[in-house]
């Protein structure tokens, strides 16, 4: 009788590569029905590892040196103040926790979380702030061993993280990522949540969407603010006073000269705007080119929702 035949003779060996590409005819198309709900991650800095290299796991997010950081957002080793990284991570990981929520197969999905921010440094690095955001996310992920990129890249991949790669302002986060959620969905969001610094809540809820004439019932903050002393918490909010509220007081749509200025250093192309509403209603390129009109679709859906305005 014959020897029984070895494994390796009874199954030739796999030529199968992880690089393989399957046709588009069997991916399924992504389907936005019944999606209602827009998270809105507001970016501040850059996470700037290259995250196609073989050792970007290797780059904590939580590591200063890994971010483009402005001097304020630093750490200050005389008053113990921690880098700022740490906030902005703590931003992108409650976007996220929004969508695990939605995570079991018994809980409708409704949800789409935009992360929203230009690339604001290109003088550094061309890599967007939301780009740099969800590779922050990534990295968070491979540190506790998911090497597939965890539940943010899965999400990412099935397109329930989007990023929103323009916006140069708090004001631009919120419109821009609006504009969005309604070219992937085709429809405005019912209810909007910002997830932001907690002291910049007046900025977006009596400012921004005031600007916009978004129905306050339906926009809400979360503030998440980095770690303060009392002394610096008294200075961020005359701080926010007199650069974050005061100007757009004046200016509710940021097109005058200090804050438009603001803008274009931080790499604004204002061709880029009928870019973002191409398709969109008349109206709403009133809006983008600096003219609030009477009336904007998202408070016609308000009316038909039966939310008061």
């Amino acid at each position: 009788m014959a020897p029984p035949a070895t494994a390796s003779k009874i199954l030739p060996k796999s030529n199968f590569h992880n690089d393989f590409e399957h046709p588009d005819h069997v991916i399924p198309p992504r389907d936005y029905a019944g999606f209602e709900n827009l998270v809105v991650v507001c970016c501040h800095a850059i996470f700037h590892p290259d995250a196609s290299s073989s050792n970007f796991p290797i780059y904590s997010p939580h590591d200063e040196e890994n971010w483009h950081l402005a001097d304020f957002q630093k750490s200050n080793p005389d008053t113990g103040k921690p880098g700022e990284q740490e906030t902005f991570l703590a931003h992108t990981l409650a976007g996220i926790d929004v969508l695990i929520g939605e995570w079991s197969p018994d809980v409708p999905k409704r949800t789409l979380l935009v992360m929203s921010g230009g690339p604001t440094k290109r003088s550094l690095t061309p890599l967007s702030e939301a780009r740099s955001y969800y590779h922050a996310a990534l990295a968070q992920e491979l540190a506790q061993g998911n090497h597939g990129g965890g539940r943010a890249h899965q999400l990412f991949s099935r397109g329930r993280i989007l990023l929103e790669e323009q916006a140069t302002d708090s004001f631009q986060n919120l419109l821009f990522s609006i504009l969005l959620f309604r070219r992937t969905t085709g429809r405005y969001p019912r209810q909007i949540r910002v997830i932001t610094h907690a002291f910049k809540a007046r900025r977006f809820l009596d400012l921004h969407a005031r600007a916009i004439r978004w129905p306050s019932e339906r926009i809400l903050v979360q503030g998440i603010d980095p770690v303060m002393s009392g002394a610096e918490r008294e200075q961020t909010i005359k701080g926010e006073e007199k650069h974050g509220i005061t100007p757009w007081l004046d200016d509710p749509l940021g097109t005058g000269d200090v804050l438009a200025s603001k803008r274009r250093n931080r790499g604004w192309d204002e061709q880029v705007a009928e870019q973002l509403v191409e398709g969109l209603e008349d109206s709403v390129k009133e809006l983008i080119r600096g003219t609030v009109p009477e009336r904007l679709p998202w408070q016609l859906a308000a009316v038909e929702d039966g939310v008061a305005q």
